[in-house]
């Protein structure tokens, strides 16, 4: 069987695309692409998350977070439905929301630098600096990239001098 007579193997590939059109900010031709995988797949954890991340780029973030709840019905244990989620609602100023959401995460998630730096965020816009502090010094020692993110993120305007 040859690689595009295999269904799973064209999903891919036109999830990658899809990929590559949301990286490059062509975002009616990733829509596109995705309408495609989904006439031709049932949904999927993975056409679900892309089309989170598709309306996230959209800054859509009420339709975002409804995806997301059902990637967290899709995958329980996985991290992406939480921590897009929650991002989401933080974007919708529902920010103690999103702490309890990111809180809610399963537990290898609750390890990964990505929900510490958002925790830490979260943190700061609710005035906790010391915890947000905290919270962004584990990030940043699970994954010393973060530090640079940081130090150009909104939310963490009140550290700012703590970050350079």
């Amino acid at each position: 069987m040859s690689y595009f007579n295999d269904p799973s193997s064209l999903s891919e590939a036109r999830l990658q695309a899809v990929q590559g059109y949301l990286e490059l900010g062509m975002y009616p031709e990733a829509w596109t692409e995705l309408e495609g995988v989904e006439r031709a797949f049932p949904a999927s954890p993975s056409t679900v998350g892309m089309r989170v991340q598709l309306l996230m780029k959209e800054r859509r973030w009420a339709d975002a977070f409804e995806e997301s709840r059902e990637l967290r019905r899709m995958l329980p244990h996985g991290g992406a439905g939480y921590i897009h989620g929650a991002f989401c609602l933080h974007e919708l100023c529902r920010t103690e929301e999103a702490l309890e959401l990111l809180e809610s995460a399963p537990e290898p998630v609750r390890g990964q630098a990505i929900f510490y730096y958002n925790k830490g965020c979260y943190q700061a816009a609710l005035g906790r600096v010391e915890t947000a502090h905290s919270c962004l010094m584990r990030s940043f020692d699970l994954d010393h990239n973060l530090l640079d993110v940081a130090r150009h993120d909104p939310d963490l305007v009140v550290l700012r001098d703590v970050l350079i």
